[in-house]
């Protein structure tokens, strides 16, 4: 009877086995496996030994004791079969939890041994519990093989053959009504923002908000906000998982997940628009300092050369006068001395050509000058950073950062200000000229979306790239649609949709009154003919009156005076003495 009973056995065994081996195999052809895991808690040798004989690598682990995470190059196409009896239960589940923490997609076979059908919903609810949903379960002395309907309420499901499973598992997800919980920060925009309408609907805006509250619409879920006020307070709810997403582009951490990487997000600096130079400074900037010395030596030289040229005929004024005149490609005049000579004829065409020669270079300088607009210097280098004299709002944590990334910027660094998240939003968006505003590219273009109607932007960006940040969204550990969630933002993406929800997000930003299109900076209007610009030409004449009032006055001085003149004669040698 013992050795019947133990033939019975080995042969139920070897039967089991080979069950488990083609539902294997049939798993294997289906998701293109590439390592088959098998986890054994209890004593399955017999059919886990008839299970594996199949062609892709196995790896077999037996009543382990210390946790392991699922980790490698063959993670994302493993299938794990998990042999579980009814005194193992509870153990065998938190390995398998363990065992795929990050990884909460890939396929799971349980194989139920000496369990009633009565437990698997305790399994089924286990698992959904830990985020893991591809699960199917095998019975000891049932044929069938059985899943389960996560959403809303768990539901068993009977499946006569892997096949059926699989064109079960195609059909469309139904979340049916299930609750997905957002937090929203209140200065998360262009990412995450809420606001009323005209109509007093809520409006749930941001890219980043989008994508989650349109994937939950398309499965048929249901959406729930939380507050937060900071960062840190979000880092916390996604910890203990009291919400599920986060849309908002923050670190990783070990403290919960991320979803897949769309692509790398720029960080960097906005600064201040250089502004407009005075209108009376488009006078003397045609020519550069060195041209202007020039000029002057060579006014001077050629004053010399006439009136050395007219054997002192000219006076050193007058010379002056008459070269400043051809210079400048005005008529000279009548003539260049009392008697016209060869030397005097050349000088004047030599003048004559260097004035047409300078005035016109002078005039089409300055007219581009006047269509284009002189500024100030731009802050292009790090250099001119470190002489702005403003401040730096920073948050806690990228003060810290800053610190690690720019530590020899010790003047750059003097300037940092820390300041709550929402000022240093409000600040951004306000443009503040007295500040250097740090932050994503995302966050940037929404600041400066406000200048789209300006001539002149008030704010720039400064051309160094700090860092990048992968953009992803974070979300709590085990949510078990977080795959579908990461296939659904592949397509958003790959569609072009993605860039649609971004400039949505910039119109509700004006909708909203986040952002204001009236923007206006007194130093930035540009005026036409302003008075300002006669200024020099003012000054120049108010001074060449100035010195022709004193050279009068010394004139008229010159002319009262008397000189009295006295003639001694000496007899001794007739000289004569003059006072």
């Amino acid at each position: 009877m013992e050795l019947l009973y133990l033939n019975t056995l080995q042969s139920l065994s070897l039967f089991e086995g080979n069950r488990l081996g083609r539902t294997v195999q049939e798993l294997n052809n289906i998701y293109q496996t590439e390592l088959n895991v098998f986890l054994e808690f209890g004593n399955g040798t017999d059919i886990l030994e008839a299970a594996q004989r199949t062609s892709v690598p196995t790896l077999w682990i037996r009543n382990p004791q210390d946790p392991k995470v699922l980790k490698g190059n063959f993670c994302s196409c493993t299938l794990t079969i998990l042999y579980l009896e009814d005194e193992h239960l509870n153990r065998g589940l938190n390995y398998l939890a363990n065992w795929l923490w990050e990884y909460h997609h890939l396929q799971v076979l349980i194989f139920f041994n000496g369990g009633s059908a009565d437990k698997l919903i305790q399994i089924f609810r286990r698992c959904f519990n830990e985020g893991l949903v591809n699960i199917l379960v095998m019975l000891l002395d049932s044929k069938g093989l059985y899943s389960f309907l996560p959403y809303q309420s768990l539901t068993i499901l009977n499946f006569k053959s892997v096949k059926e499973f699989y064109d079960h598992s195609r059909i469309k997800m139904d979340l049916n009504g299930y609750n997905i919980t957002n937090g929203l920060i209140r200065a998360g925009a262009p990412r995450c923002f809420a606001f009323r309408d005209r109509q007093n609907r809520l409006i749930l805006s941001g890219y980043m908000l989008r994508m989650i509250v349109d994937f939950t619409h398309h499965f048929n879920g249901s959406v729930q906000l939380i507050d937060v006020v900071t960062v840190n307070d979000a880092i916390k709810l996604l910890a203990n998982r009291t919400i599920d997403f986060f849309p908002f582009l923050i670190r990783p951490l070990e403290s919960f997940s991320m979803t897949n990487i769309l692509y790398l997000e720029n960080a960097g600096l906005i600064v201040p628009t250089s502004r407009p130079l005075p209108n009376w400074v488009y006078l003397i900037r045609p020519y550069a300092l060195d041209t202007w010395i020039a000029w002057l030596i060579m006014l001077v030289y050629c004053s010399l050369a006439l009136r050395i040229f007219s054997r002192g005929q000219i006076s050193l004024s007058d010379a002056f006068l008459k070269v400043l005149r051809l210079v400048m490609f005005l008529s000279g005049s009548r003539d260049m001395g009392t008697r016209p000579t060869t030397r005097r004829l050349l000088l004047f065409l030599i003048l004559t050509t260097t004035g047409f020669i300078l005035t016109n270079l002078y005039l089409a300088q300055l007219s581009s000058n006047l269509a284009a607009g002189l500024h100030e210097k731009q802050i292009n280098t790090w250099e001119d950073l470190d002489k702005f004299d403003g401040i730096w709002p920073l948050i806690d944590v990228d003060i810290t950062s800053m610190e690690k990334l720019i530590p020899d910027r010790t003047k750059l660094l003097k300037i940092i200000v820390p300041t709550s998240e929402a000022n240093v939003d409000l600040y951004r968006r306000n443009l503040n000229r007295s500040c250097i505003h740090f932050g994503y590219f995302d966050r940037i273009e929404f600041a400066l979306f406000q200048q789209k109607l300006l001539r002149i932007p008030i704010f720039r960006k400064f051309p160094h790239i700090l860092y990048q940040q992968p953009l992803q969204i974070s979300a709590a550990f085990g949510r078990p649609y977080l795959q579908l969630f990461n296939w659904f933002v592949g397509k958003i993406f790959e569609s072009g949709i993605y860039l649609k929800m971004k400039d949505d997000a910039y119109q509700h930003g004006i909708q909203s009154g986040l952002l204001n299109l009236t923007f206006s900076d007194r130093h930035l209007e540009v005026k036409s003919n302003d008075v300002e610009y006669y200024y020099l030409i003012a000054g120049l004449w108010f001074g060449g009156l100035t010195l022709a009032t004193i050279c009068f006055l010394a004139e008229l001085l010159i002319g009262s005076a008397t000189i009295k003149v006295t003639i001694y004669r000496v007899k001794s040698n007739s000289k004569l003495v003059i006072k």
